[in-house]
């Protein structure tokens, strides 16, 4: 194919040299096949695999024309030296310069990624290797691997993956905060690594997303993985040992996982604090703020009224307040986080002209949570409010109709949370029914005497067939207190979350016909939510599982998996 492409390409230019000679028309040749093969290596000087090297530079010639792609930072050496060699392209030849002497008695491993295409069709010729030695002996092992996001195990692109030697005398506590490593290699798109040219031996490995390219662990913003063991490369290329077990299998199978994160910044800090809108000062800080102290430091006015809650997950202070102040001056005060006197205004933040009208609206915006005109079987019918609901008056025009026939005036409704922006109607459905609701005007009161404009909601029960069910057994290990389970939709979505805290059948009702993925979190800080590891302690992220299976889900239908989930 790449020959004929050659052929073709080489008439049109002897067809247009006619052209000019002879006055003739020129007609283009309609093209052939399109060249898909990547360059190939006609000629390396001195040879890859080369031992006893002493040259300043290495020529490597091509079979047609390439072109380089960012090559600092696609070529990969090991061991990295400080100064990056030249890289410069001479017709079809490649030529690299030194610049810095070589380490003696050393393997030298360049490993290109996918710096090299060909010039016209771009195709690349992915993971080449250059292997040469300054001594007698080429070291030849390898190493496969892959980096994955220990959240969601989604690939780590662009990741330095470094190996240091455990026989070397290194100052292990350090690493790899002030030692650069020994071996060094990247990642591509899909998180996969490969060492070539290692000696036998243990290493200590990290995989690093090295945001300042000094080959060191030293910005917070830098995600890290690692392994609290030693990886043991062997004579035998098709044995990897950890932790002192051998796995032998196919050594193009032979992959070991590493686990990225970003740590986590243990100190409370405030991030923000605003009035987003008219009559709310929220507080958000980098952790849940329980025992956050604020304090104001002035004499309120008898008409002035604060309602503090917290949001839904802990991590914001939220004040309701009738807004008849321009500002308040306070103090924030949390352990470590110490905020000086603070003046913070009381004016909502400015909006565009598209929402004024909106915001000069004095009524209760009242929403549900009904989704597509639909409430499922068994599920709570919910109201939610932006203001704190302080007074409830039901009157005999406040009913609901079923099916366009029965009336009943008989709404209850019942706080759900502490503070009253969350109601539940006291009432079940009844599947393939429809219901209107209507709720007249001033039923609902806030704090600020805001109340609200006739509601009407309609909506319908389906039938149970038009749904089925996920039933899964899960084995707890012993040394976890709980395991977070989520159900995730086909875009990795979470559309329900369970806590379990002993080995137990979890079953998800009602769900849409779709296909769903189960997610496992071993919760070991019994925090609720995943949590990343920190290398300083050597604490790893928590460990992240992900069914075999997905599960495409039919309308009246269950799956029940007989084989238990071991964790």
């Amino acid at each position: 194919m790449k020959n004929a492409h050659k052929i073709i390409f080489k008439t049109l230019i002897f067809t247009l040299m006619l052209g000019f000679t002879r006055c003739a028309n020129v007609v283009s040749p309609t093209g052939g096949p399109k060249d898909t093969v990547p360059p190939i290596v006609l000629q390396a000087t001195p040879e890859n695999q080369s031992t006893n090297f002493n040259n300043k530079e290495i020529h490597i010639t091509f079979d047609e024309y390439v072109t380089l792609n960012n090559p600092n930072n696609n070529i990969m050496i090991s061991p990295p030296m400080e100064k990056s060699p030249e890289y410069k392209l001479n017709g079809k030849s490649l030529i690299i310069k030194f610049k810095e002497p070589l380490k003696s008695d050393i393997t030298y491993s360049i490993n290109f990624g996918e710096a090299i295409k060909d010039l016209h069709e771009g195709n690349i010729f992915k993971d080449y290797s250059f292997t040469f030695s300054t001594g007698d002996i080429i070291d030849t092992l390898m190493l496969k691997g892959k980096v994955l996001k220990a959240i969601d195990h989604k690939p780590s692109e662009s990741f330095l993956v470094m190996l240091y030697s455990e026989n070397d005398t290194l100052p292990l506590d350090s690493l790899p905060y002030l030692v650069k490593p020994y071996y060094v290699t990247k990642t591509d798109k899909d998180g996969n690594f490969i060492f070539s040219g290692l000696k036998e031996g243990e290493y200590l490995i990290f995989a690093l997303k090295d945001e300042n390219s000094n080959l060191k662990f030293d910005l917070p913003n830098e995600e890290i993985a690692f392994r609290t063991d030693n990886v043991q490369v062997s004579i035998n290329n098709d044995t990897l040992t950890i932790d002192n077990d051998t796995i032998k299998q196919d050594v193009e199978d032979l992959t070991l996982t590493l686990y990225s994160f970003l740590e986590e910044d243990s100190i409370q800090k405030l991030l923000k604090k605003e009035v987003p809108e008219e009559g709310l000062l929220r507080f958000a800080f980098r952790y849940p703020a329980k025992d956050v102290m604020i304090e104001i430091l002035e004499t309120l006015p008898d008409s002035f009224a604060i309602y503090p809650t917290y949001s839904a997950n802990y991590d914001s202070i939220l004040w309701y307040f009738t807004p008849n102040k321009d500002s308040l001056n306070l103090t924030i005060n949390y352990d470590t986080l110490i905020n000086d006197t603070t003046q913070i205004s009381l004016k909502p933040r400015k909006t565009d002209s598209r929402r004024k009208k909106t915001e000069n609206v004095k009524s209760l915006n009242i929403t549900t949570n009904i989704s597509g005109g639909k409430l499922k079987p068994e599920q709570d019918l919910f109201f939610t409010f932006k203001e704190p609901i302080t007074k409830i008056i039901l009157r005999d025009t406040s009913w609901y109709i079923v099916d366009n026939d029965t009336i009943i005036n008989d709404l209850q409704f019942t706080k759900v949370d502490t503070f009253g922006l969350k109601y539940k109607l006291e009432k079940d459905f009844t599947p393939e029914q429809s219901y209107k609701i209507i709720i007249p005007d001033s039923v609902f009161y806030s704090f600020k005497g805001t109340t609200n404009d006739t509601t009407v909601v309609t909506f319908k029960v389906p039938a149970i067939s038009e749904y089925g069910n996920v039933f899964v057994t899960i084995e707890k290990p012993a040394d976890v207190p709980q395991i977070i389970v989520e159900l995730l939709d086909d875009k990795d979505k979470v559309i329900e979350k369970q806590i379990i805290k002993e080995s137990t059948k979890v079953g998800f009702h009602y769900l849409q016909p779709k296909k769903y993925k189960l997610k496992a979190t071993l919760d070991y800080d019994a925090n609720g939510h995943w949590s990343p590891g920190h290398y300083g302690k050597k604490m790893l992220p928590e460990p992240v599982y992900y069914h075999k299976d997905v599960f495409d889900v039919k309308a009246n239908w269950d799956i029940d998996l007989e084989e238990i989930w071991k964790l």
